[in-house]
């Protein structure tokens, strides 16, 4: 046994020997070595994802209001409050800065309704009034977009309808909402991006006449 000792220490060191080195010579990992693709990492706050910014708009549903929700109905001589609308036919509405045609926002209930489709069909009948005049009209509600198309097939509405849901558009111009229906209001934005006019309490039937002659005068 002891022979077999002397005759096996030798290489038992060598072993060792080499085992040691290597832990000696063994390269520091890279500080510069790239993650894993199964690697988390950390997201950085102040770059967002371009990913992310692409589907940003989508996350708007067709409607963006840059103005905060007021507690009392914009005025006569106001900036008017800021907003990027996708109508029901793909229109796109904006009201910021100065505008080439004066801008008739009307608010109303309910598409379908008896008094909404009075005064829907007036602003219809003097459409050719309105663009002799390069004013354009929305009208504007809670209604949802499937809705508004309907609303527009059924009276040959020639003029974009805007579906404001959340009612944002409405609490930036601070037209009141109850039970989900915007009250009756019409605000006229002249070329320079102003409130010319407010018309509150609003009678459905002759509206769009008087309407016309305040957008004339903006």
């Amino acid at each position: 046994m002891h022979a077999m000792l002397e005759r096996t220490a030798p290489a038992v060191a060598v072993v060792l020997s080499l085992l040691a080195g290597c832990k000696r010579e063994a390269p520091a990992p890279s500080p510069t070595t790239t993650p894993s693709s199964s690697a988390p990492v950390a997201a950085n706050p102040t770059q967002p994802a371009r990913a992310n910014e692409a589907v940003a708009p989508a996350a708007a549903a067709g409607l963006r209001v840059d103005s905060p929700s007021r507690e009392s109905l914009v005025a006569q001589g106001q900036d008017a409050p800021r907003f990027r609308a996708t109508a029901h036919d793909g229109r796109v509405i904006e009201s910021a800065g100065p505008r080439a045609r004066p801008l008739v926002v009307y608010f109303y209930p309910r598409d379908e309704t008896p008094g909404c489709t009075v005064e829907a069909e007036g602003f219809r009948d003097a459409s050719r009034e309105f663009e002799a005049a390069g004013v354009d009209v929305v009208g504007v509600s809670t209604d949802s977009n499937d809705a508004h198309r309907g609303f527009a097939t059924n009276h040959q509405l020639g003029f974009a309808l805007v579906s404001d849901p959340e009612a944002k558009l409405a609490g930036a111009f601070g037209v009141g909402v109850r039970m989900g229906y915007a009250s009756r209001v019409t605000i006229v934005i002249d070329r320079s991006g102003r409130v010319s006019r407010v018309f509150e309490s609003v009678t459905p039937a002759g509206h769009a006449t008087e309407v016309l002659a305040a957008a004339r005068a903006s």
